[in-house]
């Protein structure tokens, strides 16, 4: 088992390498993939407040301080993002200079930022903005206290250090919350579990905030012996691995039924017994991992957290961090 979870192919470094090389003269267009590890990592030795920032990461961060009127650029994913529309009426008119994955250089400078906040997936990008003078912030956390560190380091560079500080206290309480309503519950009751990024087959590891999340729900991550943030598996070693729960990402582009009615996974136990959930489009990187946990939970014990207190739970959290109600997904 372990031998089969520990292949990697080095192919997608080496396109990875070509992708930056050759968009470093200008914009790069390309699909979104699944959630890739960092190369590098550091925030860069930035102390200046921003007045102008551009956010690339951390807008759902950003959502909760409240600080539109020092946000000049914003990745085009936040265009689409659900939250982001109902906090920022205004949201289309920030203009969007790209996303983490393909910056548009040209029209990034024109912002004139003083400061950039974006991933350490692009690190050749990371040294050409800095290289051009622009401070940048980069960020990707391990797991839950690192989102923690970068969510107070955030608030301090967007002048709200007090409103960063609430922010992640109203994180903590809640999760703290649900792990005493899980208490009693026994290790022989907890669920084996998987989440599932871009493919199918893509389970999340021990790195990153979702294996975290599993953990805090009351699950047992069947990808806590992968050193990474993620790993592509053979269809055969998923069947032997026969998770009980399976998690979906909510930007996959695949879903529930997808699972159910796929020959493959029909002697897996989370499909025979119709135990497979796709999350909202929450990003991992945001206070809505409150929502995810809470949401987890429900999917793991739904004997024990009714719709009726996870509706309150992550009604409570939207009205205290973003100031408006939680409307669930249809």
């Amino acid at each position: 088992m372990t031998s089969k979870i520990s292949r990697i192919s080095r192919w997608p470094w080496v396109i990875s390498a070509l992708v930056v090389l050759l968009g470093l003269t200008g914009t790069i267009l390309g699909a979104r993939p699944d959630r890739p590890s960092p190369r590098t990592a550091g925030s860069g030795n930035l102390s200046q407040e921003a007045h102008r920032a551009v956010l690339f990461e951390g807008y759902e961060i950003a959502a909760a301080f409240k600080v539109w009127e020092r946000i000049v650029g914003i990745s085009s994913y936040a265009h689409d993002n659900d939250l982001l529309q109902r906090v920022m009426p205004g949201l289309r008119q920030i203009p969007s200079p790209g996303t983490g994955f393909a910056v548009n250089m040209e029209g990034l400078m024109a912002l004139k930022p003083d400061l950039v906040v974006t991933w350490d997936r692009k690190p050749d990008y990371v040294e050409f903005m800095r290289r051009r003078g622009l401070p940048v912030f980069t960020f990707y956390p391990e797991g839950l206290e690192e989102l923690r560190r970068d969510t107070l380091r955030l608030g301090r560079l967007l002048g709200q250090p007090e409103r960063a500080e609430q922010v992640t206290e109203m994180v903590n309480r809640s999760l703290e919350a649900l792990q005493r309503r899980l208490a009693g519950i026994p290790a022989a009751a907890r669920p084996r579990v998987v989440w599932l990024w871009g493919k199918p087959t893509t389970i999340t590891g021990n790195k990153g905030v979702v294996g975290d999340l599993i953990t805090r729900a009351g699950g047992i991550n069947l990808g806590s012996t992968i050193d990474d943030f993620n790993r592509e598996l053979s269809m055969e070693t998923m069947v032997e691995l026969n998770p009980q729960v399976v998690l979906i990402w909510g930007s996959a582009s695949f879903g529930v039924a997808d699972l159910l009615r796929d020959p493959k996974w029909q002697t897996i136990e989370a499909v025979k017994n119709r135990r497979v959930f796709k999350a909202s489009r929450a990003s991992t990187w945001s206070p809505r991992v409150v929502l995810l946990a809470w949401w987890m939970a429900r999917c793991f014990f739904p004997q024990v957290i009714s719709q009726a207190e996870f509706s309150q739970a992550t009604q409570r959290f939207y009205r205290d961090c973003f100031g408006i109600s939680y409307e669930e997904a249809p």
